[in-house]
């Protein structure tokens, strides 16, 4: 019995420092998308006070869209007809999501000039490359060949 308790308080002290270690590596990464987009934006402190809320519910409502509708089906395997109504299900989470980006930019108008609402996108965008470059252990900064 006192092999079973060790083990099992071994168990959940493992899974409790995975799960802080897992919290602490998504708020790493919120911060460095904080810093890289106020960055490539040159927010003001005032702008980034305004701008930051406003991101933050749109980005939220993002990633809550794309949970809902992450397709866990292996797409190699499926009938036409489950392809189809995944092709269906794509779409209309594409729609939504440009529904949200129409809303965030018209939202950020009275808060951003129009020249750093068209960059947000090219930012979001550089900032998950970099990330992804970053998990590749490849060399920070350097742009993607796309062939």
């Amino acid at each position: 019995m006192k092999t079973f308790n060790t083990f099992f308080i071994s168990s959940l002290l493992l899974l409790l420092s995975t799960l802080n270690l897992s919290a602490q590596r998504g708020e790493r990464i919120e911060a460095m998308r904080v810093a890289f987009i106020t960055q490539k934006l040159a927010l003001t402190p005032v702008e980034s006070e305004k701008f930051w809320p406003v991101y933050n519910i749109y980005r939220n409502a993002v990633v809550d869209l794309r949970k809902q509708t992450n397709l866990e089906t292996n797409l190699e395997v499926m009938s036409d007809a489950e392809a189809e109504k995944a092709i269906q299900v794509s779409i209309e989470r594409m729609e939504k999501e440009l529904s949200l980006f129409k809303k965030l930019a018209n939202d950020l108008k009275p808060i951003l000039p129009a020249r750093k609402i068209a960059i947000l996108t090219k930012t979001e965008r550089s900032f998950n490359e970099e990330l992804i470059r970053r998990a590749q252990g490849k060399e920070v900064g350097r742009p993607l060949n796309r062939n």
